[in-house]
């Protein structure tokens, strides 16, 4: 526009003004347009954005409606918080506990003797070994027996490991794993070393042996010794606490555990025992706890109520005022709330007994089109029909074939029933004995075989000659000679060799499982078959566990099957026991959580109705950017044409000024006419 500032000056006219007024004339009502559009866009975009976050929150409610935990919730109860304390799991039983706590667990303590104490921490005590053994301990007189499950323990006491001195051991101690633990007490008088089993248990206790001892003697109470505590050293450890494991009557019946958190005496219960107090009788009641689900279905009715009350406030509109919402008449909006309410409202296909619907465990719906609940009803159906409310809401698979467990449904899993068949089941390949066993004396023409196991050969091996006791002693010979092979050896590969009695067959099994699983005998002496029934040829083959599920083949991990294709796609389930072939069907059914977070999600993802309408209008808005640009361009360009044209005229008004002026300054030059009437 700077240009526009110098036109006129040959005119006179304000140019510049009236150019400037055209160019807003032109600009202004397409430039309106688009500030209209691009506000519509922005605000159906932020409502879609606020639909969206509505729609999550409502998704999100869903997540424990889904889970069989909450419908399973229990709660425990107990009479004396002071003696135990207790909690539960889903699985456990209802029921009604007395118990009785007759003794705590305790752990071991041994401590250094009091006559003898040290004088500072940083006494010496001696150098050598010390080897831990766990076990069962009783005094009076001494006797210790080992758990021979727990590894020994060995500390070695030397100026290296800095542990010489009595602060130093117990540091050592305290700082590696050793199954105990250090404490360094002053007495009064002296210091006194505490060692102390980390587990509690009469099982648990501690018997230590000193060798190596510096002074030569590893049983007296001077150096290492001093922390010998065995049946050949009683004056130097003095057992101040005993081992003892937790005693308690649940209903009678004598429970004993070695630590004081005591699991599995009642299902799904553990117990915290806190003190002894014979006599003293703790009542523990465990119960449905309808808490949980309860508070799960009143936070699903009260976000879909948000929802519908946000979805109403977006596509409001008042006949009053002719106006409308955001999302007044939108189709995918209008969509997405009658899909919800198509599940909301109806009933749940696949589902036995007299829970069907909402309806039947109390919520209904309103004038105003949000969701009620009748708490009597609800509670009513929680503690009576458990089962049934969590079918309504939960997605179910169930079976009918006992061998065969429901595991789990993918999200693409349509309901329905499907067929499953095993067609084999994970084995190991084995070779049998083709004839009995008519001796187990080994000689020079019947020591000698060759076999292929898992695709590798043994190459030739040879049985250690003689007359063995029993089949049983001859197939270990077998068995080690096999797994001896060099081939084998370096694969991994083994087997293991047995005598079936009822056949009086030798059974050569490879240790590997599946279809490479294989055993095959490809050479041997005359005598073996006579003596020992092999012959040259192939066993039985091991196979892959396979099957189908509604007809379609079915990945196969360990011993369940998932189906990948089809309606069924995503469905897994466990193959318990039984035989291949036919084994029933899979029924599935989504709940009303499993069915709508299913339709949420088809909403929700990024292809999905909300991401296709968002796509749209931000494509308009940045098309609208696009008109901008243009209008922009076209503006400039009239703007240049306008300016051209009015500097032309300009110019043609100035040039028409000067020829006026020009002609004016002309006939005022000339001579003046002689007036009427005049003079001489």
């Amino acid at each position: 526009m700077a240009s526009i500032s110098s036109l006129g000056v040959g005119s006179g006219l304000d140019l510049g003004s009236l150019i400037s007024g055209l160019i807003e004339a032109e600009r202004a009502p397409a430039a309106n347009r688009l500030a209209l559009k691009e506000q519509k866009y922005s605000t159906e975009l932020s409502a879609f954005g606020l639909l969206r976050s509505s729609l999550s929150q409502f998704q999100s409610s869903l997540g424990g409606l889904q889970s069989a935990a909450v419908f399973k919730a229990k709660a425990i109860t107990l009479s004396d918080p002071s003696i135990l304390t207790a909690s539960v799991e889903n699985i456990a039983d209802t029921g009604s506990y007395s118990i009785e706590v007759t003794a705590l667990a305790r752990a071991q303590s041994l401590a250094t003797n009091a006559a003898s104490a040290f004088t500072t921490v940083d006494d010496t005590i001696g150098s050598g070994t010390l080897s831990i053994q766990f076990g069962s301990t009783t005094t009076g007189p001494y006797s210790f027996t080992p758990d021979l499950a727990r590894a020994a323990q060995t500390i070695e006491v030397n100026a290296t490991n800095n542990n010489t001195t009595l602060s130093g051991l117990r540091d050592y101690i305290n700082d590696n794993e050793f199954g105990l633990q250090a404490t360094i007490v002053d007495n009064g008088s002296g210091y006194q070393l505490l060692l102390t089993s980390e587990q509690t248990g009469a099982a648990n206790s501690m018997e230590i042996t000193v060798t190596g001892d510096g002074d030569g003697n590893d049983t007296d109470n001077s150096g290492l010794s001093q922390l010998a505590f065995n049946a050949s050293a009683q004056t130097s450890l003095t057992q101040t606490v005993a081992a003892q494991d937790a005693a308690l009557m649940i209903n009678g019946l004598g429970i004993t555990r070695d630590t004081n958190s005591v699991t599995g005496a009642i299902n799904g219960v553990t117990l915290d025992l806190l003190k002894a107090e014979v006599g003293k009788i703790v009542n523990i009641d465990v119960d449905d706890n309808i808490g949980e689900a309860t508070a799960a279905i009143n936070e699903f009715v009260k976000t879909y109520n948000e929802l519908d009350k946000n979805i109403d406030s977006l596509t409001a509109y008042n006949p009053e005022t002719g106006s409308g919402s955001a999302l007044t008449g939108d189709f995918t909006v209008r969509s997405i709330s009658n899909r919800i309410r198509g599940i909301i409202f109806g009933s749940i296909s696949g589902l036995a007994g007299n829970i069907r619907s909402l309806v039947d465990i109390g919520i209904t719906t309103n004038s105003s089109g949000t969701l009620d609940i009748d708490s009597a009803k609800l509670n009513d159906a929680l503690k009576n029909y458990p089962a049934q409310v969590e079918a309504l809401f939960a997605q179910q698979g169930r079976t009918t074939d006992p061998g065969v467990r429901y595991l789990s449904a993918g999200a693409a899993t349509r309901p329905g029933d499907y067929a499953v068949n095993v067609i084999s089941f994970l084995t190991q390949g084995v070779l049998a004995g083709t004839d009995p066993v008519t001796s187990t004396n080994v000689q020079n023409n019947s020591n000698n075989m060759t076999l292929t196991v898992d695709g590798f050969s043994t190459g030739n091996i040879t049985l250690t000659n003689g007359n063995y006791p029993d089949e049983n002693a001859l197939a270990a010979e077998i068995q080690t000679q096999i797994n001896a092979a060099s081939a084998l050896v370096a694969n991994g590969v083994t087997v293991t060799v047995s005598y079936d009695l009822p056949s009086d067959r030798f059974v050569i099994t490879s240790d590997r499982i599946g279809a490479g699983s294989s055993v095959e005998i490809t050479a041997l002496d005359p005598q073996m078959n006579n003596r020992f029934g092999f012959s040259v040829g192939s066993g039985v083959a091991g196979t892959d566990f396979a099957g189908t599920i509604d007809g379609q083949p079915a990945s196969a991990v360990g011993n369940t099957l998932t189906s990948q294709s089809g309606d069924s796609e995503g469905l897994a389930v466990e193959i318990l026991n039984g035989i291949p072939g036919n084994r029933g069907t899979v029924s599935l059914t989504r709940g009303v959580a499993g069915q709508l977070d299913a339709l949420l999600d088809s909403f929700l993802q990024s292809d999905g109705f909300i991401a296709s309408r968002e796509e749209g209008l931000n494509e308009s808005l940045d098309d609208i950017s696009d008109d901008r640009i243009r209008l922009d361009d076209r503006i400039a360009s009239l703007e240049a044409r306008l300016i051209r044209q009015f500097s032309a005229l300009d110019a043609l008004i100035a040039q028409f000024n000067q020829t006026s002026s020009f002609l004016t300054q002309q006939l005022a030059s000339l001579p003046k006419p002689n007036s009427i009437g005049g003079g001489d």
